[in-house]
């Protein structure tokens, strides 16, 4: 399994190809502490106004702060919002 990996890390550093897209890599961008985007994230698992928690395809990510909310989502990207002050995760 090793191997396999190993095999396609290296072809995927040889294409050029972004971790994101050839891994599934969840991915999280702040633009300070008023937002988040999430990207290739599974499904919300959680969402209270203090924390929301997502399902990423190799962990969760938790993000927590006060007056959270997603105003906007898709199946691949969502934006939290609000004042967030930790983002975590978890595998």
């Amino acid at each position: 399994m090793a191997k396999r990996r190993q095999l396609k890390e290296s072809i995927v550093r040889a294409l050029e190809i972004p971790g994101d897209l050839a891994f599934r890599d969840t991915t999280v961008t702040l633009t300070g502490e008023k937002e988040a985007v999430i990207g290739n994230y599974r499904r919300i698992l959680s969402y209270t106004d203090h924390e929301i928690t997502v399902t990423g395809f190799h962990g969760k990510i938790i993000i927590s702060g006060k007056n959270l909310e997603i105003p906007a989502y898709t199946s691949e990207e969502m934006t939290v919002t609000g004042v967030i002050r930790c983002v975590n995760l978890e595998k």
